[in-house]
């Protein structure tokens, strides 16, 4: 066959929040180059973007060391199925998003049939498992961070790193009025508005979703005006609103007006994770919450090492959102804090100020482009 052929990528992740950045990436790369071919492992947003979905990243979205162990088979089965697709379809780059516990294996087989690589939101190293830096010495032709302080770290190991800021500074937009927001979730006459966030993942959800909604009711025992807002994936919605109906705490849910819930709210409760950027972005004082499988919690305490949990306290590099881990997530002592801000607008403006300092920190617009345009690169030498 004479000619060029065309060139192809594919894009591997594992959960909701790699979907996103892995649709955006695939956006960015059509419009600079709309003759490469895109092929992965995600879900419903990158297939809207048009990438040949090989796997659902559904099906292999964990979270917890335990919640790993309890579905070991079915992992091991879908990286076998993942790796013949790379060496059928010998992609001209394989993009790794995030997802290390099975990327970081992906990553050493393509380098071993001669398959460039660049990894896209990096393993968080620096919270735990630095011994994973040499592997992405070995077997990541570029890896592509999205952190400011992680780029100098990886670059003192001798790896290939570069920044890009976050993609998050142009995802982060409300698309909707405040009243218009309001009337949409029947929250019009409330004085104050709380936003529930409990996870992306269904373990989360599992996890979390208990104590958000005692502690919502909570809230409205002792002031009834407050109005709540849960944000959710579609993927969950009903199982969700099963749980509200059963609690019989008058919570809206919303699939749709994520971003809006976020920034119209008085105050977040939020699951730990790329959400505490999200809310930080659009500088609503927040709560973080994290709870884990009692298992994957022992053996975390050993081996993560970094003082906070939230991202947003990571970057901010202090404390400037309460957090709540494990056994202290309780109703009372969630509904306590978050009566206490709610109470405080002084401290919730205290709290704005630090979180706008966090979104500077966060890198200028574009990040996506530049991910994009350090593939092409890859591929074009």
């Amino acid at each position: 066959m004479e000619g060029v052929m065309a060139r192809n990528i594919m894009i591997v992740t594992g959960e909701a929040s790699g979907d996103m950045y892995g649709s955006l990436l695939a956006c960015e790369i059509k419009r600079i180059a709309p003759d490469v071919s895109l092929s992965g492992v995600g879900g419903e947003a990158m297939r809207d973007e048009g990438v040949e979905i090989l796997l659902d990243s559904g099906e292999i979205s964990v979270v917890g060391i335990w919640e790993a162990l309890v579905r070991l088979a079915k992992l091991r089965d879908a990286l076998e199925r993942i790796k013949r697709e790379i060496a059928a379809r010998h992609p001209d780059l394989l993009i790794l998003i995030d997802y290390p516990g099975m990327n970081l294996r992906l990553a050493k087989f393509a380098k071993s049939i001669g398959v460039r690589v660049m990894y896209y939101i990096s393993p968080q190293v620096w919270a735990w498992g630095r011994g994973r830096i040499k592997a992405i010495r070995r077997n990541v032709d570029k890896l592509v961070v999205i952190l400011p302080f992680e780029v100098e770290l990886y670059r003192r190991e001798g790896v290939n790193a570069t920044y890009v800021g976050h993609p998050l500074i142009d995802i982060v937009k409300t698309g909707l009025g405040r009243e218009a927001f309001l009337e949409e979730t029947g929250l019009a006459g409330s004085r104050k508005i709380v936003s529930l966030l409990p996870g992306s993942r269904r373990e989360e959800i599992r996890q979390h979703l208990g104590p958000l909604l005692e502690t919502a009711s909570l809230l409205k025992k002792s002031d009834p005006e407050v109005g709540f807002v849960l944000v959710t994936l579609p993927a969950f919605e009903a199982m969700v609103r099963r749980e509200i109906a059963r609690s019989g705490v008058d919570v809206s849910v919303t699939t749709k007006y994520r971003y809006e819930a976020m920034a119209y709210s008085d105050l977040a409760i939020t699951c730990s994770g790329t959400v505490t950027l999200e809310v930080a972005l659009v500088g609503t004082p927040m709560i973080v919450i994290y709870r884990l499988a009692a298992f994957s919690w022992t053996l975390c305490r050993l081996i993560v090492k970094v003082p906070y949990i939230a991202l947003v306290n990571l970057v901010a590099r202090e404390m400037i959102v309460p957090e709540f881990i494990q056994a202290e997530v309780k109703a009372e002592r969630l509904a306590r804090e978050a009566a206490r801000l709610l109470a405080d607008e002084g401290r919730r403006r205290a709290m704005a100020d630090k979180l706008a300092q966090v979104k500077s920190r966060l890198g200028p617009g574009g990040a996506t482009g530049r991910a994009a345009q350090a593939a092409l690169e890859l591929i074009s030498k």
